[in-house]
């Protein structure tokens, strides 16, 4: 007996989940990301940390915080807009939180080894470890573009919607780019190292700040 073809439909249907149901593992995951950037904090002063290094490692953690609480609110703003993630959003999403739970180790490797030196061609463990944070930073924020840029392809939404997201996906784009070219000196550059501890978060900030005006304007 024949075994009737699969309607594409009803996968499409099977392969969903609504957003109720994602965003408690997806506020949890990022809360317990959060916890441990306070626990990674070194309590006490060693041998090979002054004071002076350990109030740098206190601000480092500090910044990835809030780049963490930005990559949270980012997210969770669209996945609250899609309402309904399709496979598509789901495997984004699943990629980001394991992005997200590698962040608080990341950011401690940032601080016992990110104050050395290098470039493409003089791969310190300074150098590893900066670009390795900084990829993930640059990924996750391309999954957020991708993200929105999949949320145009869906036809459900209002022209208010619409809007919202073409003024994330505008300021997402920006952003990206500007974090490439963070990563392109980080790569070319051996005086640039990890100067992008306070400049990603700034970049973040600005793209949150773009789409309020920008929105507030229309």
């Amino acid at each position: 007996m024949a075994i009737p073809p699969s309607d594409p439909h009803k996968l499409e249907h099977h392969h969903r989940l609504g957003a109720h149901s994602v965003l408690p593992l997806f506020d949890t995951l990022f809360g317990v990301a959060l916890t441990l950037l306070a626990y990674s904090l070194p309590d006490k002063l060693n041998t090979s940390m002054d004071t002076h290094t350990l109030l740098r490692a206190i601000a480092t953690y500090l910044l990835a915080g809030l780049v963490v609480i930005i990559y949270w609110y980012k997210l969770r703003r669209l996945i609250e807009i899609s309402r309904t993630l399709l496979i598509t959003q789901l495997l984004l999403g699943m990629t980001s939180l394991l992005l997200i739970v590698l962040m608080p180790r990341l950011a401690q490797l940032v601080v016992y080894h990110g104050q050395g030196r290098g470039d493409f061609t003089h791969w310190t463990p300074s150098q590893i470890v900066n670009t390795v944070f900084l990829s993930c930073l640059l990924l996750f924020d391309g999954i957020c573009l991708i993200y929105a840029l999949s949320l145009l392809l869906r036809d459900h939404f209002v022209s208010d919607q619409k809007l919202r997201i073409l003024e994330a996906v505008r300021a997402q784009a920006i952003g990206f780019g500007l974090l490439l070219v963070l990563g392109f000196l980080e790569l070319a550059s051996n005086e640039f190292n990890n100067e992008y501890i306070l400049i990603v978060p700034a970049i973040l900030v600005l793209e949150e700040w773009w789409v309020a005006h920008r929105l507030k304007a229309i």
